[in-house]
């Protein structure tokens, strides 16, 4: 069976190719952390990464594809009173989101990527760790539409 989208025929196997997503946690306690100063989270554990464009060595999703992305970070630091995350595309600030005291600080945006675009997740804290927390720390990108 064949599907037409946008005027281009495909068939179904196509439309589950190439539409990178991955999701990445902590594997423990990020520790260590300068306070008052952007630190790379090092989301080194991937829950799944479809077209093995996340890498757990350098924490940075490289898309390839280009298109529309959705990104969702979370995080839970150790402070009492700023915490930041931020979605960095190629190694600058691209958004941010904010939270005061130990509450997860979290960031939901969508981004458009070229194919040599990469992001990463930073925190800014007044603490000195990023807490391995399933439910409060991950990052997370999902293809939605080709650019």
């Amino acid at each position: 069976m064949a599907i037409t989208l946008h005027g281009t025929r495909t068939d179904n196997t196509d439309l589950l190719t190439s539409r990178p997503s991955f999701m990445a946690r902590l594997s423990a306690d990020q520790t260590g952390v300068s306070s008052s100063t952007y630190t790379k989270v090092a989301f080194a554990t991937e829950v799944w990464d479809t077209d093995s464009k996340y890498d757990v060595s350098n924490y940075r999703f490289t898309p390839t594809v280009a298109g529309y992305y959705a990104f969702n970070i979370g995080a839970r630091c150790n402070s009492s009173t700023t915490n930041l995350i931020a979605l960095y595309k190629n190694g600058s600030i691209f958004a941010r989101g904010t939270g005061t005291g130990q509450e997860q600080t979290q960031l939901s945006i969508m981004a458009v990527a070229d194919t040599d675009d990469y992001f990463e997740a930073f925190i800014f804290t007044t603490g000195t760790q990023v807490t391995n927390n399933t439910d409060d720390t991950y990052f997370q990108a999902h293809f939605f539409r080709g650019a």
